[in-house]
């Protein structure tokens, strides 16, 4: 069978940052982390020595969250938290709870469409930690969904609950989101006040550049950028956030069929729908970050109904029609980001 699997890994950034030329000085920062890239922008004059203390400063806020959060460490916070088979309480960092605390409202608010105790059926297809790629049983789907579902955690002030031992967290698409704010408040919290945060396509920018928002390019899908089409669109931030999540980020095709890495909690199996991305703004990149996956396994109709519902979030949807033609669908003020 592997002589007919093709795997597609994404090679390039969903959200391509684009900056015109200017009188004042744009620093660019650039690194690896959470398995992915960062660019920093800062628009500032500074010298040598404050640049080197600004990557002082980026270095120290990324490997505070990827000691929390990132899933693949043997040695983080939620590594430990996973490897636990207790139910008595196990306290968590501020940190920890801050992401499990949104990721339990967007749970309930997507109707749990946003899971992140869905990480083994994400390995099971054979994403994330694992290195087979199969299609899996239906009797291995059905025993992991015993094990799915935020309400099978309790969280308190410091503290959370296993109701099941078996639960894990995999907060990888919520994560990213949560990195570039922690890491965009810190630099702000220095006394930069125009600068604009990157990691693996997630963004959070403060201020301006050189007066005027900062201008964002939304990458399209791959059956659009490899006709010539770079961008779908081209937004204007300022004190905002964007995040995309697309069936086209990570993907295998099988016997004819894709399969994408984005798992729906309620059935166990990739999504299969009109939409392939989502793009969505708002104050926060974790919000964002957390709200793109929410809405591409709710699908277009509930997924625009959960966006409009929300105040200062917009989204940008594309999807394909009856005819299998890419169409793009927006919510009602999406235009105050052009």
């Amino acid at each position: 069978m592997h002589q007919y699997l093709k795997i597609f890994r994404l090679l390039c950034l969903s959200v391509l940052l684009l900056c015109a030329c200017s009188r004042e000085p744009l620093l660019t920062f650039n690194g690896q982390t959470m398995g992915t890239w960062y660019t920093v922008r800062i628009s500032a004059a500074t010298t040598e020595q404050e640049q080197q203390y600004i990557r002082y400063n980026i270095d120290m806020a990324l490997q505070q969250v990827n000691r929390s959060l990132n899933h693949f460490d043997p040695e983080s916070e939620i590594s430990g938290f996973n490897a636990y088979r207790g139910t008595d309480p196990y306290p968590v960092s501020s940190m920890f709870m801050e992401v499990a605390g949104v990721a339990e409202q967007i749970y309930h608010a997507s109707g749990g469409a946003f899971d992140p105790t869905v990480g083994e059926l994400v390995r099971l297809w054979g994403f994330g930690k694992s290195d087979s790629i199969r299609i899996p049983l239906r009797a291995d789907i059905e025993e992991a969904l015993k094990h799915v579902g935020m309400h099978k955690v309790r969280i308190f002030e410091n503290m959370i609950v296993k109701e099941d031992p078996d639960v894990q967290f995999d907060f990888s698409a919520i994560a990213k989101g949560y990195g570039v704010d922690v890491l965009a408040q810190t630099l702000y919290g220095l006394g930069y006040e125009n600068l604009l945060v990157e990691i693996g396509g997630e963004v959070r920018t403060y201020g301006s550049r050189n007066g005027k928002p900062w201008r964002i390019g939304i990458a399209a899908p791959d059956e659009i950028s490899h006709a010539g089409q770079q961008n779908v669109s081209v937004i204007h931030v300022t004190n905002m956030a964007c995040a995309t999540s697309g069936d086209y980020r990570q993907y295998y095709e099988m016997n004819g069929k894709r399969y994408s890495h984005l798992i729906d909690p309620g059935t166990g199996y990739p999504i299969d729908h009109e939409l392939t991305s989502v793009t969505v703004t708002a104050e926060s990149c974790m919000l964002a970050d957390a709200l793109a996956t929410a809405v591409i396994v709710m699908g277009k109709k509930r997924g625009m109904e959960l966006i409009e519902s929300m105040e200062n979030v917009e989204a940008l949807f594309i999807y394909r029609d009856k005819e299998g033609n890419l169409r793009s669908h927006v919510s009602s003020k999406w235009e105050n980001n052009l």
